[in-house]
């Protein structure tokens, strides 16, 4: 008897407080949306943090509904073949735990994944390290049977090179992001597909007050624009190049 009347007394507060924490976790993603560029470790951060702090830790009865308001927040399975692929390197990067050095960056449009050049090259080279050639023959693996074009930027911190020679950090960024480039195109990436460029040091992720900043900075990146992605869901004969206005139709490309 005892037991249930407690039930019932603790019953009423509980509704409450999963309410309140599902209006907070609505408007912590309607702020994630508000923001241009979100990186995905931050938002797992905060999501936990948000967690603990209404007492939902591992383990219990509150292990329930953590997982009750994760399955709330899961995306359902994308369409969109840039959203899928993104998904999949983000499962790599947990897996291989490079999860917060590998920096996973999205907004509305694009998805980009930051691989630090640690991670890619030997130190101060442009060539490929046995560890660099190894993960990205599993990104290949995820991205190769797709069309959407990809966009490789080389960048540096804003340190003249060690190596000598004379290079530059244009030159270094550059080559790096051109390695990248034809590693993955040897792995069955089409090279249609893909652009390389170099930004030197003038795109930072973070300041260059640090060892570990720097480090950070140097890297390359693999930009997935997603604004259009729907053509490449369609076989060629079904794409219309006709453009009809008013009752008029034009050919947007001629006749070949």
């Amino acid at each position: 008897m005892a037991r249930k009347k407690a039930a019932e007394e603790q019953g009423p507060g509980i509704v409450v407080l999963y309410t309140s924490l599902m209006i907070l976790l609505l408007a912590f993603f309607i702020l994630l949306n508000c923001i241009s560029k979100v990186e995905e470790a931050k938002v797992e951060a905060a999501f936990q943090s948000l967690m603990g702090t209404f007492g939902f830790q591992a383990g219990g009865a509150s292990a329930v509904s953590l997982n009750l308001a994760k399955k709330t927040t899961t995306l359902s399975q994308p369409i969109n073949p840039v959203d899928q692929d993104y998904l999949a390197l983000r499962g790599l990067a947990k897996e291989k735990g490079l999860w917060g050095e590998v920096k996973l960056l999205r907004s509305d449009t694009v998805k980009t994944v930051a691989i630090p050049a640690a991670l890619l090259f030997t130190p101060d080279s442009t060539s490929l390290s046995p560890e660099g050639k190894e993960f990205l023959t599993q990104v290949a693996a995820v991205i190769a049977d797709r069309e959407y074009p990809i966009t490789l930027n080389g960048h540096t911190d804003d340190a003249a090179p060690e190596e000598a020679g004379g290079r530059n950090n244009w030159r270094l960024s550059a080559e790096r992001a051109l390695a990248v480039l034809l590693f993955l195109t040897e792995r069955g990436v089409k090279p249609g597909r893909l652009a390389a460029f170099g930004l030197a040091g003038y795109k930072p992720l973070v300041p260059n007050t640090n060892p570990h900043y720097r480090r950070l900075n140097n890297r390359v990146e693999m930009v997935m624009d997603a604004r259009d992605t729907s053509q490449y869901l369609l076989p060629e004969v079904q794409r219309d190049r006709k453009l009809d206005f008013r009752g008029f139709s034009f050919d947007l490309l001629g006749e070949k």
